[in-house]
């Protein structure tokens, strides 16, 4: 832990009060406040140009975030801190960046050999002043860094060490760590008395001196203690415990103020270096001048043939210098965007990967659900309740859908694939998806569409269902008790070409003026003193990014208590009569003859969830739980269509239809995926599938989708 000794460095008053609080602060874990001390004391430092108390400032910084396990960033300033203490020549605080970058490797990167040069190095410097109150705490993370590791032997001459130190120098927190060392030695030889007793040693100290992170780690490690004992009551109430201490420590608003000042900061340290560059610049400027009065007094001193060589010698050399510096600049510049373009990459991949994590198992939630509310059986009782789980489920699964979509937009992704569309059909199927939710609010939901609208219409009719959606779900979420309205208003109408207006409206609580603009951004929510609102402020930002891509702008009426309306403009393609809208042929009950479908699911509960809506809808199917049986069964039997999970064990969908190909090219295979479709679908059907559904599956699409591919 951080600690001010006697410097040789001047004291500045108000620079020393910022620290000492932002240090006293990280005793009592106040994180949040603590870093916004150690921010104000490093901009302070900046503006005096000390780099003492710049390196004070960065260390500080740089312990708090290792206090929240945010290794990355604690790297960053651990090493600022030490770049500014080597510059100040301040031995005290390059020991202390040294044991910090020994505990972000160890404890953060579990990179031992790295660490125990860190540690090693700080541990000699301490001897080297001959400060044992400073070595004490580096030979501790060394022992413990062998314990983590199991090296046991090996962490016992430093825990001995260790323990020699913390008497000779009364430190309350070493005694803390050297007793749950000695715990974690003794558990390791499976001698539970003295890691019992050697655990509530540690664990008294902790608790007479408010040690909330002490506390947490000394749960965890005598649960496991219990746990290996065999005493499963006391381990449950210990990790009980280890939680509850630890939630205390990394409180999640904490630590998203955390990260605003710590983004805050950096606009700040990227606006010094702007102006670093601007003086750079200024300075090229005025060598620029120079160049020029070089080249005047050259072109005089011409008849000095000595003069005229030295003149062109010295003109080569500041041109090539300034080469050399554009070089190294564009390199820089080449490898940041290099790097950008990776992290880009990295988000939109980890995004998509926990988006399918999440979609497999509401695929049991939404899916047993849906068929437990058609069962007939089931009292009303409990079919509110199942109402108000599946309603939680299908939030989730549109929660998950936006976070996709606005990662996809932000990615160029979305390409907009316009079809033949019927507006009137759309909004109505739109509202009626509302109904539900409108009732348990007490709302009426009113469809106003002009007869003179034409029947088809060329429109990217999904982009224009995820706007709608989320205009609706947005009056729906700030109404209760009234009323919500879809309009469509035709503006102007040719030969060809039709121009329509798409009105949503509410009767709800309106929007003050001074949130207006604020609503399109991402993350962002109005508060509304009546309304206790969840969501992830995301839908408004979806529908302003794809209105942009149809050329359209969204517009915001609102007058806070009585309501707001929502409008944006298109002009659509009219098609010609007769031409076939998208689905309308699609949706018409059961299918009307017996047909055998083959499953290839390798989850159980998503193989209940498929069988019974297959049942529901009036098929038959054969389960099969990996690619390979899914062959040898279509082999074996003919089958009407095939659903072929993506993601299996053995042999995955994607292997098995290239199989199922070479000898069966007629069978209609389906894909079954919890991927966002979009990234997929090509690949889907480059190897031979026909077409391909989103998991969590409702009973409506999946019929939708058999009637579609089912051969005549």
């Amino acid at each position: 832990m951080y600690c001010q000794e006697e410097t040789k460095f001047p004291v500045n008053d108000s620079l020393q009060f910022l620290i000492d609080t932002s240090n006293n602060l990280t005793f009592e874990y106040k994180v949040k406040e603590s870093l916004e001390y150690a921010i104000k004391a490093a901009n302070y430092a900046h503006e005096l140009k000390n780099d003492h108390y710049k390196s004070e400032a960065y260390y500080l910084m740089a312990y708090n975030y290792q206090v929240i396990v945010d290794y990355k960033n604690a790297e960053e300033y651990y090493r600022k801190s030490l770049h500014y203490a080597e510059k100040a020549e301040d031995s005290l605080l390059i020991l202390w960046n040294n044991n910090g970058l020994g505990n972000v490797f160890s404890d953060g990167y579990k990179d031992l050999e790295a660490s125990l040069v860190y540690y090693h190095k700080a541990i000699d410097l301490g001897k080297r002043l001959n400060k044992p109150e400073e070595y004490m705490t580096p030979i501790i993370n060394l022992a413990w860094t062998y314990v983590d590791t199991k090296e046991f032997d090996k962490a016992i001459p430093y825990i001995e060490e260790a323990n020699k130190l913390v008497v000779e120098n009364r430190d309350i927190e070493g005694y803390c760590e050297v007793y749950y060392l000695k715990g974690r030695l003794a558990l390791s030889k499976n001698d539970f008395e003295n890691s019992e007793k050697f655990f509530q040693e540690a664990l008294n100290i902790a608790e007479r001196h408010n040690m909330l992170l002490e506390e947490s780690y000394i749960y965890e490690a005598r649960a496991e203690m219990y746990a290996k004992k065999g005493e499963l009551g006391k381990a449950y109430e210990d990790i009980k415990q280890f939680h509850e201490y630890r939630d205390k420590v990394y409180n999640k608003e904490k630590l998203k103020q955390i990260e605003i000042a710590r983004v805050s900061f950096n606009v700040d340290e990227y606006e010094r270096e702007l102006q670093i560059a601007q003086t750079e610049k200024e300075y090229q400027s005025q060598m620029a001048k120079n160049n020029r009065t070089l080249n005047i007094i050259a072109v005089i001193g011409l008849i000095f043939l000595f003069g005229t060589a030295f003149f062109f010698y010295v003109s080569y050399r500041s041109k090539k210098n300034l080469s050399d510096v554009l070089k190294d600049k564009n390199a820089q510049l080449i490898e940041a965007k290099a790097e950008a373009e990776k992290l880009t990459q990295v988000k939109s991949q980890f995004i998509s990967t926990v988006s399918h994590e999440l979609r497999t198992p509401l695929y049991g939630v939404v899916g047993i659900t849906s068929l437990l509310l058609e069962d007939k059986d089931v009292l009303d009782r409990h079919k509110k309740l199942l109402g108000s789980l599946k309603f939680s489920g299908d939030y989730l699964l549109n929660l998950i859908n936006n976070v996709l979509q606005i990662s996809k937009i932000e990615s160029n992704k979305v390409k907009l694939a316009k079809t033949p569309t019927n507006l009137f059909k759309l909004s109505q199927n739109l509202l009626n998806s509302f109904e539900y939710q409108a009732k348990s609010k007490g709302n009426e939901l009113i469809l106003e569409v002009p007869n003179e609208l034409p029947e088809s219409l060329n429109v990217d009719s999904l982009r224009l269902s995820e706007i709608l959606i989320n205009l609706i779900g947005n009056a729906s979420k700030f109404t209760e008790n009234g009323k919500i309205w879809l309009r469509i208003i035709l503006l102007n109408k040719e030969k060809d070409s039709i121009h329509i207006r798409y009105e949503v409206e509410d009767n709800g609580v309106g929007i003050p003026e001074d949130k207006k603009d604020f609503v399109f951004e991402k993350f962002s929510q109005v508060d509304r003193e009546s309304n206790n609102v969840e969501g992830t402020g995301l839908g408004l930002s979806i529908v302003k990014n794809l209105l942009e891509m149809m050329d359209g702008r969204v517009h915001l009426e609102s007058n806070e208590g009585r309501g707001t309306k929502f409008y944006f403009d298109l002009t659509l393609e009219i098609l010609e009569e007769g031409v076939e809208l998208a689905n309308n042929e699609m949706n018409n009950g059961k299918a009307k003859v017996y047909r055998r479908i083959l499953v290839a699911e390798d989850n159980k509960i998503n193989q209940i969830v498929t069988k019974n809506l297959l049942s529901l809808i009036g098929y038959d199917c054969v389960i099969v739980e990996n690619g390979f049986n899914a062959i040898q069964m279509v082999k074996k039997e003919d089958f009407d269509l095939i659903l072929m999970d993506l993601n299996m064990p053995y042999l995955n969908g994607s292997e098995a239809t290239k199989r199922i190909r070479e000898f069966d090219q007629k069978t209609p295979i389906i894909a079954l995926t919890a991927a966002e479709l979009g990234e997929v679908k090509d690949d889907c059907l480059e190897i031979g599938m026909n077409d391909l559904i989103n998991k969590p599956l409702n009973k409506n699409d999946l019929r939708d989708i058999i009637v579609k591919n089912l051969l005549p």
